[in-house]
């Protein structure tokens, strides 16, 4: 069984999602028997945040307050992670963008954070300058009156967001890719075509991906959806399992039903740093 995951969060100054400190994280891997854990806590900046309600603490604004708060988180990592057996890396689950604001934005984070690596992620529809985000924990805050095509048409725009993070070159490996699909939008067979351009985008640029087991939590199935996976196993995409783990009891979750699958498919081509 995998012995690594690269994918947890913590909850470091009650800001991020996490439910547990970056001690308990770091202990429950250990104790689980992993060879090494990485943090990951989200990384989501945006200047358009600035002017729409507030959703979370953990989105910002302002980039030098986030690059601040993540100095102060990896500081507490390296810490920690001194007291214990286990290989401690430091992550971000990037939400990306495709605008040249953002990327600038970005490129000068990493700049100056030097993470060992970077995980592509996409939690938002949005319209297409990215004046309007919502992220898809919080649909109810659409507007009432919104017509079909409207929520159709942000939606595209969540899988072109998808497709352009594989495409970027800016990533490790790219976090569940249809993860939309637990709040049941995008699965229905109009959107096949559209995960598969995700599927090309991961082969073309060579970017790993992940199979994340906070799907079998939550919808009976991990993100990718098993067909999905498949596919990327045919092109040969890179693959590792992640546990997505916002709680110690989560660590690991799922693993050893994932490597089951993927023996069963004949999965070859596996990711680690």
């Amino acid at each position: 069984m995998q012995k690594f995951n690269y994918h947890c969060h913590t909850s470091f100054k009650g800001i991020f999602d996490g439910r547990n400190t970056i001690d308990e994280m770091i202990s429950g891997a250990e104790a689980k028997g992993l060879a090494t854990v990485g943090i990951s806590n989200h990384f989501v900046c945006h200047p358009s945040f600035a002017s729409l309600p507030p959703a979370s603490l953990m989105f910002f604004s302002d980039d030098a307050l986030l690059i601040s708060l993540f100095q102060e988180c990896f500081a507490a990592i390296d810490e920690v992670a001194a007291r214990h057996k286990i290989k401690v890396l430091k992550g971000l689950e990037v939400d990306f963008f495709p605008s040249s604001r953002w990327r600038k934005m970005f490129e000068k984070a990493v700049k100056i954070l030097q993470p060992d690596y970077l995980i592509g992620a996409t939690h938002f529809i949005r319209n297409v300058d990215e004046s309007f985000l919502c992220n898809i924990y919080h649909l109810e805050r659409l507007p009432s009156l919104i017509s079909t095509e409207d929520k159709k048409e942000l939606l595209r725009n969540y899988w072109q967001n998808v497709r352009l993070s594989a495409e970027s070159g800016y990533f490790d490996f790219l976090a569940h890719p249809d993860y939309c699909c637990q709040f049941d939008l995008c699965t229905g067979e109009e959107w096949e075509e559209t995960k598969m351009q995700v599927v090309e985008a991961l082969a073309s640029s060579h970017t790993a991906c992940e199979i994340n087991t906070g799907g079998l939590r939550r919808i009976g199935r991990p993100y990718p959806d098993w067909w999905l996976v498949k596919e990327m196993i045919d092109k040969k995409i890179p693959l590792l399992i992640s546990d997505d783990a916002h709680f110690v009891k989560d660590i690991a979750f799922g693993f050893a039903e994932v490597e089951n699958k993927l023996t069963e498919f004949n999965c070859q081509k596996r990711f680690s740093f």
